[in-house]
């Protein structure tokens, strides 16, 4: 993560926004103190999308109808015997 300073920001504006959209965070500093964060902005989701995750978190919950019982926290990363 880059900091710069609020006159090194001002005087490159353009290419820090370009930076930032291409997806750096920078900090700002303020006599050699971080007083802010310059982020790419989170995308949204549509409502649907949320949806669809809420049915998908219930399926996972209840169990696959695959006859190998419900998915536990060993079976997150796939490395747990079947």
């Amino acid at each position: 993560m880059a900091a710069l300073s609020i006159r090194e920001l001002n005087a490159n504006i353009s290419k820090v926004i370009a930076r930032v959209e291409a997806g750096e965070t920078i900090d700002i500093a303020r006599n050699g103190k971080v007083v802010a964060e310059l982020r790419p902005k989170r995308r949204h989701r549509p409502d649907d999308w949320w949806e669809a995750w809420r049915q998908t978190e219930a399926l996972l919950e209840r169990g696959l109808p695959l006859g190998v019982g419900t998915l536990g926290e060993d079976d997150k990363y796939g490395d747990a015997p079947l």
